[in-house]
């Protein structure tokens, strides 16, 4: 029996994966959630509903966000042979590659891939573990997984909106946005180490 994969899981793990794969040569699956879950928070800091996102996230054993619809995507990628799992992480294939940018013409993305855009050029504009180290730091994951909250992670972006309103951040901009948070992320991390 085939599970249903949902739409928009199904277009953030190809995206995801594809600029995690060009900027890193490889990716880890639990990246994809994270940056899909950074994404999320992105979504919602520019004025959306959190539930026109269409999938959850909750904190695993490992710390990480993850999401069923989002890991059911994956799953299904691999299967398909657009990602590729190798020893220590995984690749996005020729074909993965290929349906990446079929599904990203499609009206429903587009504005799905500026967040996502945003999210994953962090890594390349702060260092790739400082990004990740910064992210796993976020205030929400931290209460979740002391709660070990098997439920939605629940985000608040009152924070990173103050920050952006401090440096004059344009309305309609999302990377300043997303270097201001993790930015953020990574002094607080240092003040409370």
């Amino acid at each position: 029996m085939n599970k249903q994969i949902l739409p928009e899981a199904y277009f953030d793990s190809l995206s995801i994966a594809h600029k995690l794969d060009n900027f890193l040569d490889g990716f880890e699956q639990r990246e994809i959630h994270l940056f899909a879950y950074f994404s999320a928070i992105l979504f919602h800091y520019a004025g959306n509903p959190v539930s026109d996102w269409k999938y959850k996230f909750v904190i695993g054993s490992d710390k990480y966000p993850h999401s069923r619809e989002l890991n059911d995507a994956i799953e299904r990628n691999i299967k398909n042979g657009y990602f590729e799992d190798t020893e220590n992480f995984m690749i996005i294939t020729g074909r993965g590659t290929d349906e990446f940018y079929k599904f990203r013409r499609q009206v429903r993305n587009k504005k799905r891939e500026e967040f996502i855009d945003a999210a994953c050029s962090t890594s390349v504009l702060i260092p790739y573990k400082e990004t990740i180290k910064a992210l796993l730091n976020d205030p929400n994951l931290i209460k979740a997984s002391k709660l070990k909250n098997q439920d939605w992670i629940e985000f608040s972006n009152v924070k990173l909106k103050e920050i952006t309103k401090e440096l004059g951040a344009p309305a309609d901009e999302l990377l300043l946005p997303a270097i201001s948070w993790i930015d953020y992320l990574l002094k607080n991390e240092l003040k409370e180490d």
